[in-house]
């Protein structure tokens, strides 16, 4: 089977997140798709907004009806690492291929990346651009990683979307309107819990 892997902090998760998740389940023809909330992101701040328990429920209203949602990471000591998690995978599927969908700017630096060979070993790497031109960028360093750690990338191109959260964040801080950027479920739990007052 072919088993997918999308993390992220998903503080909140959005339309953009849903998109890629469809895309990468559609164009890599995923068996099974483990959506993976971080505990504590090594490349981001901690969350000071949203709790674990909200960014959790509000994946599993995000993703819930096409994914598999798990507090693997968040369950975890320290910092969520993805060679850990991707160990975790690999143990809990000892016969399947596992595929990490990143996004072009974690891909571009994944150089910084604990343990990026490691990584390569244990999946396919399956990139997602959203700006125009970040395609062939994407193939440049994949060229440089396969050569340097063996590794192997796929390449979807999607349409640019400029969704971000920390946008969606300060958004609510000026209480804007948010619905058109995040599912509805999504955008009555942010209304109902109060989340993303203080930026």
């Amino acid at each position: 089977m072919k088993i997918g892997l999308f993390g992220g902090t998903f503080s909140p998760p959005h339309n953009g997140h849903v998109r890629f998740a469809k895309l990468f389940i559609e164009k890599v023809g995923l068996d099974l798709l483990y959506v993976m909330p971080a505990g504590t992101p090594p490349h981001k701040a901690t969350d000071p907004w949203g709790t674990e328990q909200a960014r959790l429920e509000m994946a599993q209203l995000a993703f819930g009806s096409f994914a598999a949602v798990s507090d693997y990471e968040v369950q975890q000591s320290g910092k969520s690492y993805t060679y850990k998690t991707l160990e975790y995978l690999q143990h809990k599927h000892p016969e399947d291929t596992l595929y990490l969908l990143v996004g072009e700017d974690m891909y571009l630096s994944f150089d910084t990346w604990k343990n990026p060979g490691l990584i390569f070993s244990m999946a396919t790497v399956v990139c997602v651009s959203r700006s125009t031109g970040a395609k062939e960028k994407m193939k440049t360093a994949g060229t440089v990683y396969e050569t340097r750690y063996g590794g192997k990338s796929l390449y979807l191109s999607d349409q640019p979307l400029p969704i971000s959260s920390t946008q969606i964040r300060g958004m609510c801080v000026s209480g804007q309107d948010i619905s058109h950027l995040v599912p509805e479920a999504v955008a009555a739990y942010i209304m109902k819990h109060g989340l993303y007052k203080y930026e």
